[in-house]
């Protein structure tokens, strides 16, 4: 299943944004630990150096004591009260930078020895320290085990920033390597999904002319771009097919001219200077093919006009208050000569039916629909025309007995240059009437359905309303079939 547009679009912002957001993240972790660590390396270093300065002062201070011890000068007992005061003090410092137990527990232990020391810095005569003259021997071997207890968690410290740095290159270079991949990866999605396709559908468009091999587009790429070929097979395909309806109507319209004209010519042959006049019945006889053949044209070029008015919004309603059953009695009594097979029946409500319509193009629906309805019914047979009324406006219905309409084109019979495939080749026409009868109503705000079985007739029903909305000149919109259903009698 392809992936629109904006789903690509997500997905590779979540990759590349987790991406991102992890590498931040572990530089931000990273820095947080060697940060923690340079700390860690900070307070051993300084420990070592309060350290190795509490040993400096130990030694002063016994220095100090035994010239006191000597000499017997004050000077040096005071500078020997005043090195135990800083002794006291860097202590204390080295215990606020002891950040393990190991050297709590050592400058626990280191302040014993050295109380122990300040208050007999005298050695006894005969005790070990006397004897040897090692008076600090113990302080200063604490100490030293402190030194080399803060340097190696120094050089611990340093070997683990030295880790966490090489962590963060790997980590650096892992996840540059990966946003290289992903915009590599974006770049190949963006060309295969995005650029050919939208290639492809251009180069379809430049090589598309009327009358050319039909190229359809295969569907590729992401979903707008699928929608879009499809969307350009569905018009190129609807081109094709319009252009071969054209061909068929020119075909069509150069049939149904050269009949009437050849009749035409064949009466005004008969009509020649050099000889005499025919009989007056035979000329009467042929000057009724020739108005019979000049209608015919004339009915064509009028379908053709109004087809062309219609499809460059040009159609213009003449609205006035009209007598819907006046209008269909005068179309009746307008065919019923033209035809000794068919027996027109009407079927009308007593009282008038006022409509606010054109009547010259409700005329012209009428015609249209009684014309075919004997058009068709080549057999004769009763042309059943019912006038109704109903909530919403009023109804005609023209029913015939004639080859009927298979389903499948009951509604393309309404398209310009349509006719139903079992008729065009027998029965004359041109397929512009009901294409225009559908134009007329749709501007009044009215609409025209058909039923038909083939073999057995059809019925053709449109409805008005009582009042067209708009009665300034538009473009008819397009059909919209009725949700109401044929009358029981109009469906007869």
């Amino acid at each position: 299943m392809s992936l629109s547009l904006r789903s690509h679009a997500i997905a590779v912002t979540l990759v590349l944004g987790t991406l991102t957001l992890g590498t931040v993240a572990a530089l931000v972790f990273t820095t947080t630990r060697m940060e923690h660590n340079t700390a860690r390396l900070w307070h051993a270093l300084e420990s070592v150096r309060a350290t190795e300065e509490l040993q400096k002062g130990l030694m002063s201070h016994e220095r100090e004591q035994r010239l006191y011890e000597a000499t017997n000068k004050p000077v040096h007992a005071e500078e020997a009260q005043a090195i135990a005061t800083r002794l006291r003090q860097e202590l204390a410092q080295a215990r606020q930078l002891a950040d393990t137990g190991a050297d709590s527990a050592l400058l626990d232990e280191l302040n014993t020895e050295l109380e122990h020391y300040l208050a007999n810095p005298t050695p006894r005569p005969g005790s070990p320290e006397a004897n040897t003259g090692r008076m600090l021997a113990r302080e200063l071997q604490i100490s030293s085990r402190l030194v080399e207890q803060n340097l190696a968690d120094a050089r611990a410290t340093l070997e683990a920033n030295q880790r966490w740095d090489r962590l963060a290159n790997v980590v650096g270079l892992a996840v540059s390597l990966a946003l290289v991949a992903g915009l590599a990866l974006t770049f190949l999605l963006v060309r295969s999904q995005v650029y050919w396709p939208l290639r492809a559908v251009r180069e379809a468009l430049l090589h598309f002319r009327p009358g050319a091999p039909l190229r359809l587009e295969p569907r590729a790429g992401v979903r707008e771009l699928q929608d879009i070929a499809h969307t350009f097979n569905e018009t190129a395909s609807r081109l094709e097919k319009q252009r071969e309806v054209q061909l068929g109507f020119l075909a069509g319209v150069a049939h149904d001219l050269r009949n009437p004209l050849q009749a035409l010519r064949m009466a005004s042959s008969s009509v020649n200077p050099d000889r005499p006049l025919p009989p007056e019945d035979k000329l009467r006889a042929r000057f009724a093919l020739v108005n019979r053949q000049v209608d015919r044209l004339t009915r064509m070029v009028d379908d053709l006009l109004d087809t062309t008015r219609i499809e460059a919004g040009q159609l213009s309603l003449n609205v006035g208050e009209h007598d819907l059953i006046e209008l269909v009695q005068e179309a009746v009594e307008l065919h019923r000569p033209s035809t000794q097979l068919h027996e027109l029946v009407t079927c009308f409500p007593e009282d008038g039916l006022t409509v606010r319509c054109d009547s010259t193009r409700i005329s012209q629906v009428l015609n249209n629909l009684l014309s075919n309805a004997i058009k068709y019914s080549p057999a004769g047979g009763q042309v059943h025309i019912e006038v109704g009324e109903e909530e919403d406006g009023v109804w005609v219905a023209v029913s015939d007995p004639g080859v009927g309409i298979p389903t499948s084109e009951q509604e393309s019979i309404f398209e310009p240059f349509r006719r139903s495939a079992a008729s065009r080749t027998h029965i004359p026409g041109v397929g512009l009437g009901l294409s225009v009868a559908r134009r007329i109503l749709n501007a009044h705000g009215g609409t025209i359905e058909v039923r038909s079985t083939p073999g057995r007739g059809s019925t053709f029903c449109f409805r008005l309303p009582w009042t067209v909305a708009d009665e300034r000149t538009r473009r008819p919109s397009g059909y919209a079939a009725p949700t109401e259903q044929l009358s029981p009698e109009a469906a007869s």
